[in-house]
């Protein structure tokens, strides 16, 4: 574990024999803010648009897995068993996660090689394009097997599209000024999160105003065609962007990586501490806010409402937790507060369960929020900032995309469906509990793997 005094990725230390005045970071042909860097205006623009286009795009991904809980076990395997039809809608949502590590390879390869923007509009356009697709998709009842298949398909695009947009992202808005990396890759991290409330707020709304036929017949679909709308906003947003200073950087001087996944793979130690991090923390949210959701709602047949109002509450708790926890990680190291997070997440794992046992909405929704917008957040608001400072600005779309998205698979696709087949194996939460704290600290064990360069 190294938390030495941080590295702003936008903000590197001038080499030696270099004069400060003429850093490798700085474009040339910008003008420059009171300090001498890049203008402050060019980096709020920065920021927002990252921030926006990933809200947005994660607005589509997580759509999906509130989709996958409450309605697509019935439109697309409604010749199951209700626990087998969850199953199998989990492992069409778990796809998604298979995707996203060939997605973000592609992804890294080409921001490190010709841009962080360009490749960021790639993937806010597939994304959008698949999710409204979603939308028009025919049923099961209309044409059998076909339905699940085509749907296997556009969740594949789904998760390619994520795959790419994170890393872009957290960099655009990193590598557009130096100082407060904390607080601007906490914004990142926030807008992951207003995604989340967007995608679960639309089923929140639908399930008030509209009876189970009316939702099941067409309103599931709405949320899914509004996609195309609110992207086509995200694009226009990154469209305004100049490019990375710290690209530009590269490109200007010719430095940049011709084969940027091989040169980040030949020193594997941060890649694989990244996959750790992720493997770890990836398991438990999305045991809480995928598998908790749906055991809720049919193993304890608790009304939908609670569970959904616990995940909204919690993912408004991270908008605001996540840039505070990044500004504190600047502080006291982002490895230490990563490891005190996860601590605190294998704590919480079977007093969350407890808590859903009691069938308290009250008990059930504060549990929830403590566990998504506090503890996991105090983990997710300083990954941006740390993870970007673990791999040379050559290669750093690239080492942290396939630590990242890889882990995305194992502990975002395969932990919901894991803990669904335990579940219906044991009959009981407790093995579901175990996974969470041996998650937990396999996390913990690649935060203290991690070495800065």
């Amino acid at each position: 574990m190294s938390d030495r005094a941080y590295v702003d990725p936008a903000h590197p230390p001038a080499m030696a024999g270099t004069d400060p005045r003429e850093r490798p970071d700085r474009p040339a042909g910008h003008p420059p803010g009171p300090d001498g860097d890049p203008s402050p205006a060019r980096a709020r623009r920065a920021v927002a648009a990252a921030s926006i286009g990933t809200a947005l795009e994660w607005y589509d991904f997580f759509l999906y897995g509130t989709a996958a809980a409450l309605v697509f076990p019935a439109l697309f395997f409604p010749g199951e068993d209700p626990l087998t039809g969850i199953l199998l809608s989990f492992a069409v949502y778990a796809t998604g996660f298979l995707a996203r590590p060939l997605g973000g390879l592609a992804a890294g390869y080409l921001g490190d090689r010709y841009g962080r923007r360009s490749t960021l509009l790639g993937t806010l356009l597939v994304m959008g394009i698949a999710t409204a697709l979603i939308g028009l998709l025919p049923t099961h009842a209309q044409v059998g097997a076909l339905a699940p298949m085509l749907l296997v398909l556009l969740r594949l695009a789904q998760g390619a599209a994520t795959g790419g947009e994170w890393g872009g992202a957290v960099l655009l808005a990193l590598e557009s000024a130096p100082g407060r990396p904390g607080l601007r890759g906490g914004l990142i991290q926030s807008a992951l999160y207003v995604g989340l409330i967007l995608g679960n707020l639309a089923f929140v709304v639908l399930v008030a105003v509209l009876d189970e036929q009316q939702l099941l017949a067409w309103g599931w679909r709405l949320p899914f065609l509004a996609s195309i709308v609110l992207v086509g906003v995200g694009v226009y947003l990154r469209r305004r962007v100049d490019e990375s200073p710290a690209f530009t950087a590269l490109l200007e001087q010719r430095r940049t990586s011709r084969h940027p996944l091989v040169e980040a793979l030949r020193e594997p130690r941060n890649v694989i501490a990244v996959f750790l991090v992720r493997t770890g923390q990836n398991t438990t949210f999305y045991i809480v806010s995928v598998f908790g959701l749906s055991y809720a709602a049919t193993t304890l047949e608790l009304p939908k409402w609670v569970t959904l109002t616990a995940l909204l509450v919690g993912a408004a708790a991270a908008v605001i937790a996540c840039p505070l926890w990044g500004r504190i990680g600047e502080r006291v190291g982002p490895a230490r507060l990563t490891i005190g997070a996860l601590g605190g997440l294998a704590v919480i794992a079977v007093p969350l369960f407890l808590a859903l046992d009691t069938g308290s909405a009250a008990l059930i929704v504060g549990t929830v929020a403590v566990t998504i917008g506090v503890v996991n957040t105090a983990a997710d608001g300083v990954q941006p900032m740390w993870f970007a400072s673990l791999f040379d600005v050559r290669v750093r779309y690239s080492g942290m995309t396939i630590g990242r998205e890889a882990a995305a698979i194992v502990g975002g696709g395969l932990a919901p469906l894991l803990a669904a087949w335990l579940v219906a194996s044991s009959g009981h939460w407790w093995p579901v509990a175990g996974l969470m704290i041996a998650a937990a600290l396999l996390g913990i064990v690649g935060a203290l793997l991690a070495r800065r360069p």
